[in-house]
């Protein structure tokens, strides 16, 4: 009788363990999905500036009448397909600020680098 209790005991002590081991790989799951939230939201913060940053550049070509050289992508163009593409799912948030970066290039329009 007395190995019993023994063994009782130890499965008692063990599942309080494992249940305490679990809480403890369950925080640090959620810790980590809050991590990815924070930087998607910041590549959609930086996305949306470099986005605004094109559109301003537009807009001040336009008034001074200033054209880009030949070679040079059709910004309005190009903004309008990423952005579709982006909305559609068809290219990923990283492959969308690269493709930014290089319209703000050619451009000449500094810009801060990303995650990516």
């Amino acid at each position: 009788m007395e190995p019993i209790m023994m063994l009782v005991i130890i499965a008692i002590i063990a599942a309080i363990i494992l249940v305490a081991f679990n809480k403890q790989q369950e925080s640090k799951l959620n810790d980590h999905l809050y991590t990815n939230d924070v930087q998607h939201l910041y590549l959609l913060t930086v996305a949306e500036y470099k986005i605004n940053a094109l559109e301003n550049q537009q807009q001040l070509s336009k008034i001074n009448n200033n054209s880009y050289p030949s070679g040079t992508p059709d910004i309005t163009r190009e903004l309008d397909l990423l952005t579709t593409a982006f909305e559609n799912g068809e290219i990923p948030l990283n492959e969308l600020n690269l493709k930014l970066d290089f319209l703000l290039n050619t451009v000449n329009i500094p810009h801060a680098k990303t995650l990516a």
